[in-house]
């Protein structure tokens, strides 16, 4: 069971799986309400949602062929989508209703353009748009999908969707934080009330995982993001009224944008291929010259948006990690294409020098320990050496000569990436790189048949309890050296992956 949920949410952007969730969530309200189960006008909900959808679209085509900017197309639905499940449903006749329908649609597409930083969109769009209907028209959202017909639909989409992009402790300290200001506020005598109504009947839990984990919005460090989640948390809770003024939910993800722009990267790049180049069986690598210089550390990711005529369920955005040292001026990305490509990857593949593609601000964790002195060990499967070579390049341009043990493993010896670099790192750092092959390793080497195993590792590693040990690669092979690792004794702490949803 727990292998074909991993194969699906694998093969499924973060996008389409959102996508598909509100979706379930619209469609559930909807069944409910045709069944009597659930007291909503469906007449009514069906003229909101043509309307709603409809204005999105309108503005997204308007504003993208004014600016002439791809955009990721399940976005746009996604963002209908939510506000059709946060706005009252009006009918025809209501002129005031169907216009704040209008105003939150309008400005939730057209904020991603306009109230925009170098192409990165500052505000939630859903929340600028509800805010908009709210504070110009009197039209605020009701956020009726806070009940506990639809709750389970809520919980079980919602935790899929937490899973898949790994925001447990963003998302944790959101709903911690609310439910801790709820019970500041609260009587001790109405604390299981309180409780029962902020789970129940609030926005809380719908908010926390359609729109908080919203990614260009929210921030791409480990503890800001949990600070985001936390903030925004407190202020939403209703209890909580400053002098006159209490926050609504989506003025508290304003107010959180605000600290998420305040501490992010401001840009969103535009880079240029220059050149493709082959670096093993099936891989490539792609050159890229950015607009302006892009600020990283070794081993981060930046998410992806390529004009992608027919998407598919993987959408037209992607992360990857970048293979190029921070400074070396250009930007390069590892790519594995395996047979019957998704539509990004054929439309990489198509690309020509001269060719663009847009990227978000670098973001993630996976990067070198701040101390010298601290032992590493790196396990890379397959394609997921990228993140390691930009490491390992930075520590051979710093001179950093930290102990370092390299395990790489392939299911052939002609898959083997970066292998020039591997080599460098050999001479110049002194890093040991142990090739692990699963079909016809080169005898006239030291490379190893088979796979990485605990055997394996405690013999070439006999103090690994001493080390820090960085895995990257497939999710089933990242998950699998979590257990191997645990089972060996290594400390959770001194294990770090790359988790990325994915590399079809």
């Amino acid at each position: 069971m727990t292998k074909t949920l991993n194969g699906f949410l694998n093969a499924t952007s973060m996008y389409r799986l959102v996508l598909f969730y509100v979706s379930g969530l619209v469609a559930a309200a909807f069944s409910y309400g045709y069944l009597g189960w659930y007291e909503v006008d469906i007449n009514a909900l069906a003229f909101s949602s043509a309307v709603i959808l409809a204005a999105s679209w309108l503005a997204n085509r308007l504003f993208a062929s004014a600016l002439r900017v791809p955009v990721n197309t399940e976005s746009i639905w996604i963002t209908a989508l939510i506000l059709i499940l946060i706005m009252d449903p009006v009918t025809s006749d209501d002129t005031e209703g169907l216009l704040g329908l209008v105003v939150a649609s309008t400005a939730a597409i057209g904020s991603k353009f306009v109230l925009a930083f170098g192409r990165k969109h500052i505000f939630n769009p859903v929340a600028l748009g509800a805010v908009a209907s709210g504070y110009l028209l009197d039209q605020p959202p009701s956020w009726w999908t806070g009940n506990e017909q639809l709750l389970p639909f809520v919980l079980i989409g919602g935790l899929l969707v937490v899973h898949k992009v790994q925001r447990y402790g963003m998302v944790s300290a959101y709903l911690l934080a609310n439910i801790a200001t709820v019970m500041v506020f609260t009587d001790a005598e109405t604390y299981l009330e309180a409780l029962d109504q902020t789970l129940r009947y609030s926005p809380l839990l719908f908010a926390g995982f359609a729109m908080l984990t919203e990614p260009l919005t929210a921030p791409q460090n480990k503890y800001w993001r949990i600070a985001f989640g936390a903030l925004i948390g407190v202020l939403s809770a209703p209890e909580l009224v400053i002098g006159e003024f209490g926050f609504t939910p989506e003025a508290a993800f304003l107010a959180g944008n605000l600290l998420s722009f305040a501490v992010s990267t401001k840009y969103r790049y535009k880079l240029t291929l220059t050149s493709v180049e082959k670096l093993a069986s099936g891989c490539y690598e792609y050159v890229f010259a950015p607009s302006r210089p892009v600020r990283f550390v070794a081993g981060q990711y930046m998410d992806w948006t390529l004009d992608v005529r027919g998407a598919d369920s993987r959408g037209n955005r992607r992360p990857f990690t970048i293979a190029s040292a921070p400074g070396d001026g250009q930007v390069r990305l590892g790519v594995k294409f395996y047979p019957r490509p998704s539509a990004f990857k054929r439309s990489l593949i198509e690309m020509k020098p001269g060719d663009v593609i847009y990227a978000s601000h670098p973001g993630g964790d996976f990067t070198l320990p701040s101390n010298p002195r601290e032992k590493l060990v790196f396990i890379a499967g397959g394609i997921g050496i990228t993140p390691f070579r930009s490491m390992i390049e930075d520590m051979i341009s710093r001179g950093d000569k930290r102990q370092l043990v390299m395990f790489y493993g392939n299911n052939r010896a002609e898959e083997i990436a970066y292998a020039d670099t591997l080599n460098r790192a050999e001479r110049a750092l002194g890093m040991r790189t142990i090739h692990v092959v699963r079909d016809n390793p080169n005898e006239r080497t030291n490379m190893r048949k088979g796979f990485i195993d605990k055997a394996m590792i405690a013999a070439e590693v006999p103090d690994f309890r001493d080390h820090t040990f960085f895995v990257s690669g497939p999710n089933a092979m990242v998950r699998h050296f979590q257990d191997v690792l645990a089972e060996l004794g290594v400390a959770r702490s001194r294990i770090k992956v790359d988790y990325f949803p994915g590399f079809a």
